[in-house]
């Protein structure tokens, strides 16, 4: 029996050395390069876009449809987008392919950002226009029953795995081992918190404006603070993160072959598994909100791009490196746990497990929304079977190893991202490119 279940997580692991490898990759980088022209690398113009967002968010807005403010939405996307690949993943990215990575991650989520406006600009577009499904499920719709179909399928699967599994698998993980909880206990508080919060979809966003916002600047601020307590060694870790990106021993020789699986490939991985850019899952969210503008949504989905991954992952990966912190290590909650201890003592610790545990809620009920609403598209009638199996997955997370959840996580990222960039490719003619208003506008 274990010799088969171990065939079973060798299989997985294959399975997503070779997708990631050539497919998901090339159609990242191309597909993402392709669009930024199109766009004319509004990537560039971020600074400009957080005072129209924040002037957005402040001002009351209509409900949609599951009675999503503006703010509603905003937050919940972020809940979805903010998990804990934000932060164990960058420990992860630093372990299998070094300071590099963190560079390639970046490239991650600047392509990112011009994917995420894309295939938000799309869903909001043809969210009004159809009869039936949201999201990225709509545009798909366009180009045929297939696409979509097998989107919807993949984004139920990821719903899951990296919504749902690999989030409650880290709660339980950071709970424990911070405040000293036996595993089961944790398990059962995680499945509580996810049946109030996804009996009620209403409950389930003001759950994420309350609560993602509040983890994000925690995490923020507390870990700004961290760095500008070390102003040079901040300067260095920023150094060995480009020097060690394109370092002359990496691309020399037979070194090219491992420079790019181990950090190129693992940076860009782990990049779409934190920012989830170019999977568009939170097409499902934006299509939903009272503003049925699909430039302003795009908008706003560039911004929680940059706020995950220029923002979160690189503060995370600053702190671990400055601190000295050895990452080659294979628990990466513990990673990151001893890196702020360094600097905080005996309550890293406790800061770190209680941001991955509010991280993973956030994420957990973020996902639920975006699921549910994949799975309406499939079977309209019986969502009731998704929040049970939502619930039921999300107490297999906690029994599940790390490793695997991750490995699974991967693997429906994948699946996801290659129906969805193709589409938007196929649909790149739709869109607008964003305009942005003089500092001077009101």
């Amino acid at each position: 029996m274990n010799n088969n279940i171990i065939s079973v997580y060798s299989a997985i692991s294959t399975l997503n050395e070779f997708i990631w490898g050539v497919p998901v990759l090339v159609l990242m980088l191309a597909g993402g390069i392709f669009l930024s022209f199109r766009l004319r690398f509004s990537q560039l113009h971020i600074f400009r876009l957080f005072r129209e967002i924040i002037s957005m968010l402040v001002k009351p807005s209509e409900k949609g449809s599951h009675g999503l403010t503006q703010l509603q939405s905003f937050s919940t996307a972020l809940a979805a987008t903010v998990g804990t690949g934000s932060v164990t993943g960058v420990a992860c990215a630093l372990c299998t392919g070094g300071k590099g990575c963190i560079f390639w991650m970046w490239v991650s989520a600047f392509l990112g950002m011009g994917l995420s406006y894309c295939e938000n600009f799309l869903s909001v577009r043809h969210s009004k226009l159809s009869q039936k499904g949201s999201g990225a499920f709509c545009y798909l719709r366009s180009l045929g029953r297939f696409p979509a179909v097998s989107y919807a399928l993949f984004c139920v699967l990821a719903s899951l795995g990296m919504g749902n599994m690999a989030q409650s698998s880290s709660a339980v993980n950071a709970a424990s081992s911070g405040l000293g909880l036996p595993k089961w206990l944790c398990a059962v508080f995680v499945v509580v918190f996810c049946a109030a919060a996804v009996w009620d979809t209403k409950r389930c966003a003001r759950i994420c404006e309350k609560l993602a916002p509040f983890a994000a600047l925690l995490f923020i601020l507390t870990s700004f603070a961290l760095l500008a307590l070390s102003p040079l060694k901040t300067v260095n870790a920023l150094a060995d993160i480009f020097k060690d990106a394109f370092s002359l021993r990496a691309c020399a020789g037979g070194s090219f072959g491992w420079f790019f699986t181990k950090v190129c490939v693992n940076g860009l991985r782990r990049g779409a598994f934190s920012h989830e850019a170019g999977l568009g899952s939170t097409c499902a969210i934006h299509s939903d909100c009272g503003i049925t503008d699909p430039e302003k949504q795009g908008k706003l989905a560039m911004s929680e791009v940059f706020i995950d991954t220029m923002v979160i992952c690189t503060m995370t990966a600053l702190v671990i490196i400055v601190s000295g912190t050895d990452f080659c290590g294979s628990d990466f909650s513990l990673t990151v746990s001893n890196a702020y201890s360094v600097f905080l003592g005996s309550f890293g610790r406790l800061f770190t497990s209680l941001c991955l545990t509010l991280f993973s809620l956030c994420t957990l009920t973020g996902w639920f929304f975006i699921g549910e609403k994949s799975f309406a598209c499939l079977f309209p009638e019986k969502t009731l079977f998704y929040k049970c199996l939502y619930l039921l997955c999300a107490y297999l997370g906690t029994q599940f190893s790390l490793q695997t959840v991750w490995d699974l996580s991967d693997l429906f990222n994948a699946l996801m991202a290659i129906p969805n960039i193709i589409g938007v490719l196929l649909l790149s003619k739709q869109i607008s490119p964003p305009k942005f208003r003089r500092l001077r506008d009101g």
